[in-house]
């Protein structure tokens, strides 16, 4: 990773200055294209990317009156999280990101519940879907389908359902939603897409913002993901089967997009959104200026990450009332 260039704060001044922030002062990066804001989101993301390690990092334990069950679904390791807070039976089901290389992780369990309080949900589902090297297309899809069908099973009507997914999960939760159109299987009551990864070739922002996103651009160690695709099988960028933004999406049901516009996914976003109009399907398109690709999960203190899920929330509620 190259080095860190401050120019107006040095790296010691700027992380005193980032441990004595409350919520509250975190405000001073409300502008996400400025300077102060891209040096601590550089910060954070070197510390990120380069841990230093102490000790034996804790094991992921829901709190806040969350419970845990874990089982197999097809041999799928599957996560359910339930509390008794809202009662209205809503559903989350996560779709984890992670370029199709990476496993579930706590990162991506801790995202879930915060991600379930925004839809004001009392069960999450979760899982460990195959991934490359090992697993290749369609081996996550498959197991998508096998957790969407167990979720029908339990008894969850299909209009309690949101599926959302970041990055390379955002790419899976819409493939999903087009397997489920194919096999005629009742859609989820929407889709929330965070940072989707929608087309495996190169799109414009692939390039243009490659050295602005901090997350995943030049010298990130996801950026290489973008043009080996390790899980594509030997089938085409360009392909429905792995981009999504270029199949039939009539009859997908509502979907909020989010991306920061300093993202190298950012075109993914835009140009979803232009496909979805196209196709008369209801979606909403909310970018984030200066912010990288998944900020959300990687950059939960910023005042664009709470935007970000008020808006969850806001489309949750919209789609829910309709």
């Amino acid at each position: 990773m190259r080095k860190l260039k401050l120019k107006t704060l040095t790296l010691s001044v700027l992380m005193a200055l980032s441990l004595q922030l409350n919520a509250a002062d975190m405000n001073i990066y409300s502008d996400g294209e400025s300077e102060l804001t891209q040096n601590y989101i550089q910060t954070t993301m070197d510390q990120y990317f380069h841990p230093v390690k102490k000790g034996v990092k804790p094991q992921f334990r829901p709190v806040n009156g969350w419970v845990r069950e874990s089982f197999t679904v097809d041999k799928v390791p599957t996560e359910k999280y339930t509390q008794n807070i809202y009662n209205n039976n809503r559903v989350l089901l996560q779709c984890h990101g992670g370029g199709y290389i990476l496993g579930l992780n706590d990162n991506y369990r801790k995202f879930a519940l915060l991600q379930a309080n925004a839809l004001k949900a009392d069960t999450v589902y979760t899982f460990d879907y195959r991934h490359a090297p090992k697993d290749l297309y369609p081996s996550a899809l498959e197991d998508a389908v096998s957790v969407y069908k167990k979720i029908l099973a339990d008894g969850v009507t299909p209009e309690n359902i949101i599926i959302a997914g970041d990055s390379a999960g955002g790419n899976l939760a819409l493939v999903l939603s087009l397997k489920l159109k194919e096999m005629g299987i009742p859609q989820p009551r929407g889709l929330v897409l965070l940072s989707p990864w929608t087309a495996m070739n190169t799109l414009p922002s692939h390039k243009d913002n490659s050295t602005k996103d901090k997350v995943l651009g030049d010298n990130t160690p996801l950026n290489a993901e973008i043009g080996k695709i390790s899980y594509a099988n030997g089938i085409k960028p360009e392909d429905p089967r792995l981009s999504p933004l270029y199949a039939d999406l009539k009859g997908l049901p509502p979907m909020l997009i989010q991306t920061g516009s300093y993202e190298l996914l950012y075109s993914d976003s835009v140009m979803l959104k232009e496909a979805l109009d196209k196709a008369n399907v209801y979606s909403e398109l909310k970018v984030y200026k200066g912010m990288p690709h998944d900020f959300p999960l990687v950059l939960p203190e910023l005042p664009q990450t709470k935007e970000s899920f008020s808006d969850f929330s806001e489309f949750a509620d919209n789609i829910f009332s309709k």
